[in-house]
């Protein structure tokens, strides 16, 4: 094990079947697994999948992957294409890169089941208006439908992380990604606490290197008082329809 890579092995073989069994994977699937490790859960996918390519950054992991069936590539996952014919991906992935990779896979409009931090999964199943409504819970329900499926114990890993885990299964909306509306969505997060009109304002910089001072006074007479964590995924995209213009 790596620390620098913030690996944590899922070991509980209970666990393992539950997940395995959420996954559901069938003949017709090619399985992408992020972060295989030892391969723990790897070796009931390939029983399941057509076929599965296991994406692990740490080649000392090589030896317990490579009896199992699946294709291997060891490379950092971030800087890994997904192959097309992938139809499912799932990962047990480093907590500290748990943003970068939703943001990756999200885009794919893939059936994706994913191992993260309790607490993370909870902001991204976040209702509007709640403490833990943030960028990514809009990114995650716009883009798909993301669901917690199981809940596992920090006590079934080694080394023991410090918090439990959850289990989200995201079923795509077939929405492309809009960099647009992300990056408006960015900057109003940023300030969820003020009102539409006023978290731009306090996030022009964003805007300036593409508007002129009159151009972005305009389209803010257009935005709501309302404040940003109090609105909907379709509220959201009705201010950015209207910010655009």
């Amino acid at each position: 094990m790596k620390p620098k890579l913030s690996q944590v092995f899922l070991k509980d073989e209970n666990s393992l079947k539950k997940i395995a069994e959420i996954i559901n994977a069938t003949k017709s699937d090619t399985v992408f697994e992020i972060g295989p490790g030892k391969g723990a859960l790897t070796k009931y996918l390939v029983k399941d999948a057509k076929q599965v390519i296991a994406c692990e950054i740490d080649k000392s992991l090589t030896p317990y992957l490579s009896g199992l069936g699946a294709k291997i590539i060891n490379a950092d996952f971030l800087d890994t294409k997904i192959p097309k014919e992938a139809t499912l991906i799932v990962g047990n992935i480093p907590y500290h890169l748990s943003g970068k990779i939703t943001e990756k896979i999200l885009r794919e409009k893939k059936r994706c089941i994913i191992l993260y931090q309790k607490e993370f999964a909870e902001r991204i199943t976040a209702r509007q208006g709640s403490k833990d409504y943030s960028r990514l819970t809009v990114l995650a329900n716009h883009l798909s439908t993301p669901k917690i499926k199981l809940i596992v114990s920090r006590n079934s890993f080694s080394p023991v992380p410090k918090v439990d885990s959850a289990l989200v299964e995201f079923l795509p909306t077939g929405i492309d990604y809009d960099e647009g509306f992300f990056k408006f969505i960015k900057t109003l997060f940023e300030f969820k606490h003020k009102s539409v009109k006023n978290a731009l304002i306090c996030g022009r910089r964003e805007w300036s290197r593409e508007l002129d001072k009159r151009k972005l006074k305009a389209r803010l007479e257009n935005c709501s008082e309302k404040k940003v964590v109090t609105l909907t995924i379709p509220e959201l995209l009705a201010e950015y329809e209207k910010f655009k213009k």
